[in-house]
């Protein structure tokens, strides 16, 4: 898989008690991160793959694979706005 990383030149982000409060600067929105999404956004920050997410899922929950990859797909496709791939 391509990898796939945060916007960061049009995004500012906090952490605010559980959850990422994102600003995308270019279009003057706001979007909150929470739950299992705090714990992939370091990697996304970063730039990351599927796989290095899933694998972040996996060992840090207590949920199967297929639950995993079905959880992690639908996070994807919820922060796409805020996501570059390369």
């Amino acid at each position: 898989m391509d990898r796939v990383a945060v916007r960061a030149d049009e995004l500012a982000w906090n952490e605010v008690d559980d959850q990422i409060v994102v600003l995308d600067t270019a279009t003057s929105t706001y979007h909150a991160v929470s739950g299992a999404g705090v714990v992939l956004w370091p990697l996304l920050v970063e730039g990351t793959t599927r796989a290095d997410l899933l694998e972040r899922l996996t060992g840090t929950f207590d949920v199967d694979r297929e639950r995993a990859e079905a959880d992690l797909d639908a996070f994807l496709a919820s922060c796409a706005p805020l996501l570059q791939r390369a």
